[in-house]
């Protein structure tokens, strides 16, 4: 059940067997239904999750519409972070696209560990790393891709996301309208 997190998380720090069960004590595993939204604007994001098996999704809503921030397969970590960080309320909503089956660790239960060994900092710090770099290049898309470059990066890096995620959450991730999405498929198609 374990396995995959631990090779995630040594890619960032190692971690050795004595760490690794410290962190296996303090996990819990959440299973929640397709919809479920379980952070609502305005609450407290109390856990980071690291996604086993499902799709999560984080959106706000905008104008009376909702936009897709980010969506997270398995094998990917996911948390309203300047949320958990900072003990702020949240501005976005962190709900189930399917079932989804998580490792949850509690804001609380870090701080302890984080307390126990310098480990758990150094390794707080390089997740936090690496997602603020992913939120530099999504924001360095929108400002050199066009609209089309955009989807086919996406296609590239989740070559069955337009499987697995309604069109619509597609086209606000990409920032566009559902037509255009719709638009830039269909001339896809018509190329090959």
């Amino acid at each position: 059940m374990y396995e995959v997190l631990f090779q995630r998380l040594n890619q960032l720090v190692f971690l050795n067997p004595r760490q690794q069960q410290e962190l296996r004590d303090v996990l819990q595993v959440i299973k929640r239904p397709k919809d479920d939204c379980f952070l609502e604007v305005g609450q407290v994001s109390n856990h980071i999750y690291f996604v086993q098996a499902g799709i999560l999704r984080s959106f706000y809503t905008f104008e009376g519409k909702e936009v897709t921030q980010w969506f997270c397969f398995p094998n990917h970590f996911a948390a309203s972070y300047f949320s958990f960080a900072y003990r702020q309320p949240s501005k976005d909503c962190l709900s189930s696209l399917t079932e989804v089956t998580l490792l949850a660790i509690s804001y609380n239960s870090l701080q302890q560990l984080i307390h126990q060994d310098k480990v758990w900092a150094d390794l707080n710090r390089r997740l936090l790393e690496h997602y603020y770099t992913m939120s530099l290049q999504r924001i360095a898309s929108f400002q050199v891709l066009s609209t089309a470059e955009r989807y086919e990066q996406l296609l590239y890096e989740h070559p069955t996301i337009e499987s697995e995620v309604p069109l619509g959450y597609l086209a606000s991730y990409l920032g566009m309208t559902q037509e255009t999405l719709s638009r830039i498929r269909r001339r896809k198609k018509k190329r090959k």
